[in-house]
C-alpha cells in the first residue's frame, strides 16, 4: 500500500460514515444494513492489503465481526441483538489478542484505566438490573470489551490511537445500552454510530501504525 492509498484511507471512510450516519437519521432504506457495514468492511479490505504481520489476521477479523454486528443489529432478525452482541464480542476477542504484545502494566497505564472502571460501574449500577433474560449475555460481554479496552489502555506505542479507540468503543456501547434498558435517549442514532466510527478508526490506525513499526 503506497503513501498515496494510506492517505487516502480517512477522506473513503468518513465519507461512507458520514453518509450513513446522515441518511440513516432520516429515513430507512435499502441496503441500510450493508450501508452501515460499509466503512467497516473498507477498513478491513486495507487491512488486508496493508503490510504483513501478525496483527493484520486478527484486526481483520474483528473489523469483519464488526461488520457483521452492524448487519445483524441493523437487520429485521427477531433476535437481532443477541446475534450482534455474539458478533461485537467476537470483535472485541480478536482485538484483544491481538493487542496482548503490545500490553504492559504500568502505575501510568493503570491511572488510563481508572476512567474505564468508573464507567463500567455506571453499567453495573445503572444498565444490569434492567437486562432481565439478556442479564447473563451481558455481564460475558462487559468482560470481553472490557479486556480488550484495558489490553489498549496498556498498549505502549501507539497508545493514544488505541486508547481513544478503546474508550470510545466503551462509551458508544454503553449509549446502546442505556438506550435499550433504561432510557430512550435523545440524538441516539448521531451518539452512538459517531463514537462507533471514531472508536473503530482509532483502532484501525492505531494497529496500523503499530505494524509500520514492525514492532508485532
Amino acid at each position: 500500500m503506497n503513501i498515496r492509498h494510506i492517505r487516502l484511507i480517512p477522506l473513503f471512510y468518513w465519507l461512507l460514515a458520514l453518509c450513513y450516519i446522515i441518511a440513516a437519521s432520516f429515513y430507512h432504506y435499502p441496503l441500510q444494513a450493508m450501508h452501515k457495514a460499509a466503512p467497516i468492511l473498507f477498513l478491513a479490505i486495507m487491512t488486508i492489503k496493508g503490510p504483513k504481520g501478525r496483527i493484520r489476521l486478527w484486526l481483520t477479523l474483528a473489523l469483519i465481526a464488526s461488520a457483521t454486528g452492524d448487519i445483524l443489529l441493523a437487520s429485521a432478525l427477531h433476535n437481532r441483538f443477541i446475534f450482534g452482541l455474539i458478533a461485537f464480542a467476537i470483535a472485541h476477542l480478536c482485538y484483544a489478542i491481538g493487542f496482548i504484545p503490545w500490553a504492559q502494566i504500568t502505575q501510568r497505564n493503570l491511572l488510563k484505566a481508572l476512567p474505564l472502571i468508573g464507567i463500567l460501574v455506571i453499567i453495573l449500577y445503572v444498565v444490569l438490573p434492567q437486562t432481565a433474560q439478556l442479564k447473563l449475555p451481558v455481564i460475558v460481554y462487559m468482560l470481553i470489551i472490557s479486556a480488550m479496552a484495558l489490553l489498549a489502555i496498556f498498549a505502549q506505542t501507539h497508545g493514544l490511537y488505541l486508547l481513544s479507540g478503546a474508550y470510545l468503543f466503551v462509551i458508544s456501547d454503553s449509549l446502546i445500552a442505556l438506550n435499550k434498558f433504561v432510557i430512550a435517549l435523545p440524538a441516539e442514532h448521531l451518539l452512538v454510530m459517531s463514537t462507533y466510527y471514531v472508536a473503530q478508526y482509532c483502532l484501525f490506525t492505531g494497529c496500523m501504525k503499530q505494524e509500520k513499526t514492525h514492532v508485532i
